[in-house]
């Protein structure tokens, strides 16, 4: 049975016995069309493949002259510590297992008889990688995200689902009359608002969190960190922050 990735990925499959990569290599590409196996008899030359080619995952036996899997692990998680590796070894152990998950291991897989270990594999790279990519565009979205609301004239203020501040835009810190975001951090959304307005804005944030409502501009008496009371209007929407859910309000004086 093949399986379908939305786009091509390329495999570094490291192991000692030059035979069983090439049968590694030719089950894996029969198993997913998008897979593409590129091979390595020594965990050095691993290495090497990895700073020289387009890799997006690599599948390493552990018990090898040299540097093991686990020392290429170790290696690769130096400059590379979200990169899908599996380790795929022959003389497994629970105590190999725990050292591996140490190590930051994306996935362990034992070797065993048949072809249907194959399949297994497949998916596990698929997978692997299927989500190391989705990782990556969230990062490069919030990245994008916090270099337009970084600059943004208005105050911008983020609370997780404890209602606590997670981020604050320097238009939010100016109006806060704090510091810097590092001063807002133990405050709660409430903490921010005139005791006559809290009630409004809980019913409004747990609507945010539990349906993911966004909801117009509302007046509010906010409190600045020194007390004062400055009235605004606040539009809140549901949004994401470091791969946790938020709620985004947006003031305007």
């Amino acid at each position: 049975m093949q399986h379908h990735a939305p786009t091509d990925v390329t495999v570094l499959h490291v192991d000692d016995e030059p035979g069983f990569t090439e049968l590694v290599a030719e089950f894996l590409e029969r198993e997913a069309e998008s897979l593409s196996v590129r091979t390595a008899t020594a965990a050095e030359d691993a290495l090497d493949a990895l700073d020289a080619e387009c890799v997006d995952c690599i599948v390493s036996d552990h018990d090898m002259p040299g540097m093991t899997g686990l020392e290429l692990l170790e290696a690769v998680r130096e400059d590379h510590p979200d990169f899908p590796f599996i380790l795929f070894t022959g003389k497994g152990s629970e105590e190999i297992a725990s050292r591996a998950i140490s190590a930051g291991v994306t996935d362990y897989l034992q070797k065993q008889g048949g072809t249907e270990q194959y399949a297994i594999l497949a998916n596990r790279v698929l997978n692997t990688v299927r989500i190391a990519r989705f990782e990556q565009a969230v990062e490069r979205t919030e990245v994008r995200y916090h270099n337009l609301v970084d600059t943004a004239p208005i105050p911008i203020v983020l609370f997780d689902q404890s209602r606590r501040l997670v981020y604050a835009n320097e238009a939010a810190i100016d109006f806060l009359e704090a510091d810097s975001v590092d001063q807002l951090r133990d405050y709660e959304m409430p903490d921010l608002l005139h005791p006559e307005d809290r009630d409004a804005a809980l019913d409004r944030f747990a609507d945010l969190m539990g349906n993911d409502r966004a909801a117009s501009g509302r007046e509010f008496r906010v409190r600045a960190v020194d007390g004062t009371v400055k009235p605004a209007s606040v539009a809140t929407a549901p949004g994401h922050y470091r791969g946790r859910k938020v709620a985004q309000a947006i003031v305007y004086e």
